[in-house]
């Protein structure tokens, strides 16, 4: 070839100048083929450089430009097309970007390329490509904008399709965007919408068409583009990665959703198109609804509206679609089933799924036929079923990692989901698999969880919980003949083996449960009944409702399936083994017979059932020559009817092979079995089992016979288990990950490669073995040399012989230990490998099916039924490295069990013999030489023990051994070894178990404090053990007992026994809990020695080391354990005996106790250290001693309790004889309080720093309150004890513990800036004080009001408290005497100022049974008369700036009591015995002005109802009425209840009109229902006096003279109208205003009043005149309302005839004349108020007024004096004053006469008749004159009103 560089070069060159490109054409026309060829291939290697530096320009133009000969150039491509393709392949695939310069370049020259350019991208690396948005688009529009039979449309798909939309070669990321596969998505969405939607070609063909390629599927078919369309959408579209579960599955499922990422489609805008196509049912819209939106990625929205496209799915037959959505989805429901096993469309679509993948492909119509279905698609039946098995074994696989549900619950659901439709036992495709999650279940030991829901299903399938129709529906089927219904149908089943030996294990415990078997067997063997006898039997005895046929008993089960069972299957041996274990039973010893045959041959004995023997022999005599031949590598069929492996298993691994040593294995085990059927011995029980023959299995054989249930996994082919399982796994991996491999072909070899070459070189060596190393040459050795005695007592020589022999032990221990290392490492490596050396492959098998037919038609013929499935095949490659590795485990397991060499034996029986030596002549005669020697013998030996010789057993011992009796010897009680051996052991901890127990310090005494001292400072965590190993030895009660140690050596132990607490820290670990169990008795040994030596040392320690948490609380209480003080006072000495027994140091350590001196001086030196270590450090003046001190809070508080109770005992015994109250008993307490206060004050008070800033210094932070509240409560419960030892030594008036105590309170913990936790503390467990035996004094209360003004709230709120307690009653006891105290009259003031003040802390008043509470309920028993004016007019003053006005409504206990309070205190309801009440009237009226004031105040702000103020207004004036000031006079009391009547009236004032109306209403409803004669006056002049408004006057004071006249007083009688003339006090200023208004309201009795109080004021005639002028104009303007107010004005009348006769007795005629005038008017007046209808106004005039409101009898006593008049006024200016002539009527007295004697004959008057006839009588009678007026007005006032008391004077 004429090709060279030269001319590549040039043409290079040629290439860079783009005017020359045109000339490049013409210059290959020049040239022949294979130059051509060359040319380009050159451009081309040239262009596929892999540098960083290459140009990439360069690149391009030679990729163009063998684009544009290969494509473009009309004249080269027919030549180049094929070459040009495969160069351009060959570039794109180390340059991928050049796949972008060709699209761009296709885009411009498609018209020209067309269809070749298809070829072209199909031969391009797309899978290396990642396009960027502006190719999509173009792809896009080329999709989208051109018909499908357009090259550009063929040529997106065909790009679309070889684009990786898998996962990067690291499998950590997708190669593409995500986003860019939901654009896609959605892209083939929109298209597939354009071109099928609307087309027949619509769902043709489904996803699970055979997945070709879009080209090959055009050139291979002719077909519409339709439907090659419709099969790249689907193909393409289940690649898209669009699921979060399909982006994370390469780790597994992500713990959390990313909903984030989730769009919704029906609020995204992007996702428009996927919502038209789902509403329109589209199933690929449908699958990317599920796939991309929320639909798909939550439970909630999947459930109600995922399931309906899921629905569209299945019955649209995309059945692989369905698949890869249930991958997506179930995910999330593993861990909440119910939410899919609950729902019936869920259920059904599976159920559909199953029954769809049948031998009619699915996606097909039915114009199309079988046959051409069939050629287009290659699919065979089950492929999805066959696809959906794979999901769910790789779901179980995925469940079992770390973060997945667990493989249960996979199984659980599959199961669930399987076994819900009917008869789906029948179903073939649910059997498929449910056999392989039944695989899956034996893998992963999960079978319970399977058994236990088939367990379930089988009992309702024979009715144990149906109902009784279906019961008996099923005992008459069964008793017809018919088989017990069974999930295995027919004997067995030899296709889902896995699926039989679930559901036989499951029948086999519902047999167990149901106790059946039992009964059964024991009917074989004690009645030797049949077995068809002995069921029949069983049935009755246990009133079974279904009991099994003959035939399901599970041994003829086990039978049946052991011969269907394929001699391959692995569970074959298990089967065979089930199956034994039933038949070689002895079930003699558990019915309590002695031991006999088996059972087995029993339920053997018909005909049918020994030939089932037979037939089982030969089966497994055939399986045994399958498993001989397997073992040899020969493939062979197996002996089932057929084949025992389908064809699919055969062809789906043919090169796996299981080890050859399980089918020898297997082989042997057939062979046992048939040996244990022909045994007819077995059956008889006359065979001894340990005399059998090897060959048959003694021990198994025994293991069956004692119903051991095991299973025999020795036999399981686990591997072939594992590799069918990961077949499965593998299956549905290729479906989810694509793998893309480059354009050569993976299966050829290329030769031309050096490295693949070096790589097959090394590869074929590895086949053969390693050669080994020549064999070592062994020279022989001496016998073991003698040993010599100089050796014996040289120290230098026998160091040097033992050294020899100890090395060659040393040195065999190292190997030995290598070899053990070295089986580790082997076995590890096996375990690594077994579980690769199986694996799963596709099998398929045919079956023929034969239906029953029906009633006169046989089956026509079988159908033939091929399943697909995953079958176990082994790795060779694993198997053969497997192999390799076992077999060095054999050999190394050879060499360690060879027997040591003679050296090694010699070396030991060498050194053995040297010891024994040395040790009998040591005994014989023990010189220091031979000590020294075998002390430096015990030491080499210790050098020697190593890792090694600890580790090999052997050696172990042999060192073991020779230590111990040389430390024996030589080594223990030697003093000057003890230190030496110490420092051995400290340098090598490991020695420590072998070394320690030769160390015997107590043997050094001198040494004994060093010794220790340095084991103290090897104390660590990890050196406890050796720490309390060496603890042990030191025998610190020999020591003390045998050295006795000066006083500073015991010091300076115990100094070092302190140092190891502390190193034991706080809180001790596990791990150093035993040693510092030995340092706390060590040191408690030492304190109880020679008492109190250390007792200083030892609170001076503690103090100190407990101060910086240093200590563990344990060493606190095993101190006061040994002092005594751990437990009461009274048991201190009740130590256990042996604790004083056992040690003689210690005998009298019960009976220590502190003295009274020692216990004084412990309580002072605590108070001063505390004291002064509170203000040592800032942290402790910050935060308080608990910050440090909280962990011996609890151990202290024993201290400190002991301390006190014994302090307090002794000063009680000490004043046992003093009498009650004397000044020592109070000096004693005084100071007891004191000594307390002081101890515990460094603790719980506040203390002021030193430095004179008076900052406070806190004793407590609020974190510590849970162990401060222990000390505070110690605190209290000492109190308390002071309390109770001195209650009885005092009386009342002392100061007692709690008086001092809660002064001390008051002095230190109530200051203004107290936190409130501290307080809380104390106030709680102050509490809990006998309060109420305190007896407090001025004193206490001053303190209690300082409180109040300037501590904090809840201060004053426990004071109050505690003052509540108190019994007051007894304490006020002084009150009742005739002379009280100065201080009883301050300690009720006090006292009624306390309860003010509690009453408004509802802290206090809302508890239950609150002290405050029950103290105001004793209000009626407390002297409140003690309290003056001044003091409660400032209580009064207080409860208005703090009381709200409120309270007095309030219906709270609270509330009511300090009202109630407040009224008795002021001597409302106050006994009128002898005890004057002070003030009593200023009190009462102070009381009555707050309440006023409080009820103004909640009416002027709205808050009281009308109803409520007229309620407590009448309440008021009802207290004011049972007021009762002792000691007063008439008038003083008059005064006083008229000051409070005032005072109530000042309501009305202070009210808005409207209430004030209401409230004038209540008040004349009160005064006329609760007043009576004098009670009325005071209030009649509090009316005068405090009514602002002269109506309410009015109104009031007539409605108080009415009450004066109350029938119920009877006063009037004989004071008359002497008290209300005094009492009304008519208003000066507006005097007219007034008497106006009592005309206008009919006040008669008020203006009656009046007029006689100015007829009293001026007895002159003119006056009286005035006053007659004045009732006369008074009687024309009035008219009474109604019949009540109408008799006053008789009063009016009578005064007014009584003024006349006055007047005119004076004989003045002027006078007289104006008197007859005005009696003329009042007679008119009278005449018109005698008119049955009144006269006033228009219709009056005319006589149509209306009926008169005045009674018939007022009219009779008006007419009658009107009468009377006229008659005695005969004419103007004459008055008939004298009687005895006859009277001259006028015309008008003759009228007046004519009605009046009208009015008998009258209805109205009927009753008034005798009246009537007296008034006309008394008229006309001569004697009677005008002085006799009114004697006519008593007379028919005495008769026809003598209810009307007023009138009374006037009779």
């Amino acid at each position: 070839m004429s090709c060279n560089t030269s001319l590549c070069f040039f043409h290079v060159t040629f290439f860079l100048d783009p005017k020359h490109l045109e000339n490049f054409e013409k210059y290959l026309k020049t040239m022949n083929c294979s130059e051509e060829i060359c040319l380009l291939t050159t451009f081309a290697q040239m262009a596929q450089t892999k540098r960083a530096d290459v140009d990439e320009h360069f690149i391009k133009i030679i990729v163009l430009e063998i684009y544009e000969v290969s494509y473009v150039s009309l004249s080269t491509r027919e030549t180049f097309s094929k070459v040009g393709r495969e160069l351009l392949g060959a570039i794109a695939s180390i340059h991928t970007q050049i796949v972008s310069v060709l699209l761009d370049r296709i885009r411009e020259t498609i018209e020209t390329v067309g269809m070749v350019s298809l070829y072209l991208f199909k031969e391009l690396p797309l899978y290396l490509w990642k396009p960027s948005s502006s190719e999509i688009a173009v792809i896009r529009d080329w999709l989208l904008n051109y018909s499908l039979t357009t090259v550009e449309n063929k040529l997106a798909c065909i790009i679309l399709e070889g684009l990786n939309w898998g996962f990067r070669e690291q499998q950590d990321a997708l190669h593409l965007d995500p986003a860019l596969h939901s654009e896609v998505a959605l892209m083939v969405l929109e298209a597939y919408q354009k071109y099928l939607s609307q087309k027949p070609y619509a769902g043709l063909l489904s996803e699970s068409i055979k997945q070709v390629s879009y080209l090959a599927s055009i050139v291979r078919y002719g077909e519409t583009p339709e439907a090659f369309f419709n099969q790249w959408a689907w193909g393409l579209i289940l690649r898209l990665k669009l699921h979060r579960n399909d982006r994370g599955m390469q780790h597994g499922w992500p713990a959390v959703p990313v909903p984030d990422s989730v769009l919704d489609m029906t609020e995204s805008v992007t996702l428009h198109p996927l919502l038209k196509a789902v509403k329109a049912n589209i199933p690929i819209g449908c699958y990317l609804a599920l796939a991309m939106t929320t639909l798909g990625h939550s439970i909630e929205k999947f459930c109600a509206e995922g399931i309906p496209l899921l629905g569209v799915l299945v019955q649209c037959r995309h059945l692989r679609t369905v698949v890869h959505v249930l991958d997506k989805i179930l995910p999330l429901f593993y861990s909440c089933q119910y939410y899919l096993l609950k729902n019936e469309q869920f259920l059904s679509c599976i159920q559909l799924f199953l029954h769809l993948d049948s031998g009619v492909p699915q996606g097909v119509t039915q114009q199309v036929t079988h046959k051409v279905t069939q050629h287009l698609t290659g699919v065979s039946y089950g492929e999805n079923v066959k696809l959906l098995s794979s999901m769910m074994q790789t779901h179980i696989f995925l469940n079992d990692q770390p973060n997945g549900a667990g493989p249960a619950a996979v199984l659980e659901f599959w199961v669930h989901i399987l076994t819900s439709q009917q008869l789906w036992h029948r179903d073939r495709a649910t059997l498929f698999l449910l056999d392989d999650l039944c695989k899956a279940a034996f893998q992963y030991g999960q079978e319970d969880c399977v058994q236990k829901l088939l367990y379930q299903q089988h009992k309702n399938a024979l009715g144990y919980h149906c109902d009784k129709g279906l019961l008996s529906s099923l005992v008459s089927w069964i008793v017809a003949g018919n088989v017990t219904p069974s999930f295995v149908e027919g004997n067995a089943n030899s296709s889902q083996v896995w699926f039989s030996w679930m559901v036989l294990n499951m029948e086999s415990i519902f047999e167990e449960d149901s106790q059946l078997r039992r009964v059964v067997e024991r009917e074989l063997v004690i009645n030797a009944l049949t077995p068809d006898q002995a069921l029949k039997k069983a049935q009755a005895q246990l009133k079974l409702p279904i009991v099994p046929s003959l035939q399901r008993l599970l041994i003829y089960r086990w039978a049946h399936q052991a011969l269907a069972t394929p001699a391959d299957h692995p569970l074959m041996p298990l089967i065979w083994q089930k199956f034994f274990l039933l038949y070689l039973h002895r079930p003699g010893p558990q019915y309590g017979l002695p031991v006999d045959g088996c059972i087995g041959r029993r339920f053997f004995q018909s005909a049918a059932h020994v030939n089932l023997l037979s037939e089982m022999k030969q089966r497994l005599i055939e399986v045994a020559d399958f498993h001989h031949a397997a073992s040899k590598a020969l493939r062979v069929e197996s002996p089932a009817e057929g084949s025992d492996r389908s064809p699919e298993k055969a062809s789906s691994s043919p090169d796996y092979l299981t080890s050859p040593e399980l089918h020898k294995e297997l082989v042997r085990l057939c062979n046992v079995f048939v040996l244990w059927l022909e045994e007819e011995s077995f059956q008889k029980g006359d065979t001894y089992i340990p005399s059998l023959p090897k060959q048959y299995d003694v021990h198994r054989l025994a293991k069956v016979m004692q119903n051991q249930q095991d299973l025999w996994m020795e036999y399981v082919n686990v591997e072939l288990i594992h590799r069918e399982f990961q077949e499965a796994l593998n299956l549905w991996l290729q479906v989810q990950l694509e793998s893309h491999t480059a354009c050569v072909s993976a299966g050829r070899t290329d030769f031309t490669n050096p490295v693949l070459a070096k790589e097959r070189i090394i590869s074929n060596l590895k086949k053969f073995d390693t050669p080994k190393p020549p064999l070592l040459l062994q020279m022989m050795k001496a016998p073991v040399p003698v040993i010599s005695s100089a050796s014996l007592v040289s120290q230098k020589e026998a160091i040097q012989l033992m050294r020899v022999d100890l090395n060659v032990l040393q040195r065999h221990a190292k190997t030995a230990a290598l070899w053990e290392s070295q089986h580790v490492a082997l076995n590890s490596e096996i375990l690594d490998t077994v579980p690769k050396l199986y694996v799963n492959r596709e099998e398929q098998i045919t079956l023929h099916l034969e239906c029953r037919g029906t009633s006169n038609k046989g089956c026509q013929g079988a159908a033939l039924l091929t399943i697909q499935f995953e079958g176990k095949y082994k790795n060779e490659a694993v198997s053969q490295q497997l192999h390799a590795l076992r077999k060095e485990v054999r050999q190394l397991l050879a060499e360690a069990k060879k027997p040591p060499s003679l050296g090694v034996v010699e070396a030991a029986v060498h050194v053995e013999n040297f010891i024994t030596a040395l040790i009998n002549i040591y005994k014989v005669q023990p010189m220091p030489a031979i000590k020294k020697v075998g002390i430096s013998l015990f030491f080499t030996l210790v050098e020697y023990v190593c890792d090694e010789t600890q580790r090999s057993p052997p050696t172990r011992q042999f060192f073991t051994s020779c230590i111990e009796i040389l430390g024996q010897v030589f080594i223990s009680g030697t003093k000057s070894e003890c230190k030496r051996l110490l420092q051995t052991i400290l340098q090598n901890r490991r020695l420590c178990t072998l070394l320690s127990p030769y160390f015997t310090p107590v043997a050094s005494p001198s040494e004994f404090v060093a010794l220790y001292e340095k084991v103290v400072a090897f104390l660590s965590e990890d050196s406890s053990d050796v720490v309390f190993m060496l603890l042990t030895k030191f025998d610190l009660t020999q020591w003390l007992n045998i050295a006795k140690p000066p006083l500073s050596e015991r010091t300076k132990l115990l100094e070092s026994i302190h140092l190891a607490l502390n190193a034991c820290g706080l809180e001790p670990d596990e791990d150093i809990l035993m040693p510092f169990n030995i340092f706390c008795k060590h040191w408690t040994n030492l304190l109880q020695y020679q008492f109190p030596d250390h007792y200083s040392d030892f609170l001076r320690l503690f103090v100190q080391s407990s101060s910086e948490q240093l200590l563990s609380p344990d060493c606190w209480k095993a101190s006061l354990k040994a002092l005594g003080c751990g437990s009461p006072v009274p048991e201190q000495a009740s130590f256990k005996k042996n604790d004083s027994t056992e040690n003689p140091i210690l005998q009298d350590a019960a009976k220590i106790l502190l003295s009274a001196e020692q216990v004084r001086e412990t309580i002072e030196w605590l108070s001063t250290s505390f004291y002064k270590l509170r203000l040592a450090s800032t942290d402790f003046r910050t935060f308080g001693l608990f910050s440090k001190w909280s962990p011996y809070v609890a151990e202290l508080n024993k201290f400190l309790e002991y301390l006190i109770k014994r302090l307090t005992d002794m000063e009680v015994a000490n004043l046992s004889q003093e009498p009650v109250g004397s000044n020592r008993i109070l000096a004693a307490l005084q100071s007891l309080y004191s000594v307390i206060a002081g101890l515990f004050k460094p603790w719980i008070l506040v203390l002021d720093k030193e430095d004179g800033s008076n900052q406070p210094c806190y004793p407590w932070l609020e974190s510590d309150t849970p162990v401060v509240s222990t000390m505070v409560c110690l605190f209290t419960d000492c109190i308390k004890l002071l309390h109770e030892s001195f209650k009885d030594k005092l009386l009342p008036s002392h100061h007692g513990a709690l008086w001092l105590h809660l002064m001390h309170y008051c002095e230190c913990c109530t200051a203004p800036k107290m936190p409130e936790f501290i307080l809380y503390t104390f106030h709680t467990e102050f509490r809990k004080l006998p309060w109420k035996e305190m007896h407090p004094d001025h004193m206490l209360m001053e303190e209690f009001f300082k409180i109040e003004r300037g501590s904090p709230k809840s201060c004053f709120l426990f004071l109050g408290y505690v003052l509540c307690e108190i019994n007051w009653v007894s304490v006020l006891s002084d009150a009742w005497n005739p002379n009280p105290h100065p201080q009883t009259h301050s300690m009720i003031v006090c006292l009624l100022y306390m309860m003010v003040l509690l009453a408004k802390e509802e802290q206090l008043t809302g508890k239950e049974e609150s002290p405050l509470i029950n103290l105001l309920g004793q209000t009626s028993s407390l002297p409140w008369q003690l309290v003056g004016i001044s003091s409660y007019q400032s209580i009064i003053s207080y409860c208005n700036s703090h009381y709200p006005p409120s309270v007095i409504l309030a219906k709270d206990a609270a509330a009511e009591l300090i009202v109630k309070l407040l009224k008795i205190s002021a001597g409302f309801g106050a006994s009128s015995d002898s005890h004057v009440h002070l003030d009593a009237t200023l009190k009462c009226r102070a009381y009555i002005r707050q309440v006023v004031q409080f009820l103004s105040t909640l009416e002027q702000s709205g808050k009281i109802t009308l109803a409520v103020l007229e309620q407590e207004m009448s309440k008021l004036l009802d207290d004011i009425v049972i007021f009762n000031p002792p000691d007063m006079d008439l008038q003083m009391r008059h005064m006083a209840l008229s000051s409070l009547f005032t005072e109530t009236l000042m309501m009305m004032n202070n009210s808005r009109v409207t209430t004030a109306e209401s409230l004038r209403g209540s008040l004349r409803k009160w005064v006329d229902s609760k007043v009576h004669g004098l009670l009325a006056m005071p209030l009649l002049t509090a009316a005068c006096q405090s009514l602002a408004s002269v109506r309410h006057m009015a109104e009031t004071t007539e409605a108080c003279i009415t009450a004066y006249f109350s029938e119920d007083s009877p006063h009037y009688q004989d004071l008359g109208w002497g008290p209300i003339l005094a009492s009304l006090q008519v208003p000066e200023l507006t005097m007219e205003e007034f008497l106006q208004e009592c005309l206008s309201l009919g006040s008669y009795l008020t203006l009656y009043v009046y007029l006689l109080q100015c007829l009293n004021t001026d007895q002159t005639l003119t006056n009286e005149m005035k006053i007659l002028l004045t009732i006369s104009k008074w009687l024309e303007q009035v008219y009474p309302s109604s019949a009540k107010e109408e008799a006053k004005l008789f009063l009016w009348w009578h005064k007014a005839m009584q003024l006349s006769l006055i007047q005119m007795e004076q004989d003045d005629t002027v006078l007289i004349e104006s008197v007859i005038q005005t009696l003329l008017s009042i007679q008119g007046r009278q005449s018109q108020l005698a008119e049955e209808r009144v006269t006033s106004g228009i219709l009056g005039a005319i006589g149509l007024g209306r009926k008169s409101p005045l009674s018939p009898r007022f009219r009779v006593v008006a007419r009658s004096l009107s009468a009377f008049l006229l008659v005695q006024i005969p004419a103007e200016g004459q008055v008939r004053l004298k009687a005895g002539s006859e009277p001259k009527l006028s015309l008008k007295a003759q009228q007046a006469l004519s009605v009046l004697g009208s009015m008998a004959s009258n209805k109205q008057y009927m009753d008034y008749q005798e009246q009537l006839s007296q008034a006309s009588l008394f008229i006309k009678h001569p004697e009677h004159c005008f002085q006799d007026c009114n004697n006519l007005l008593s007379l028919l006032i005495n008769t026809l009103y003598p209810e009307v008391h007023y009138l009374d004077s006037i009779r």
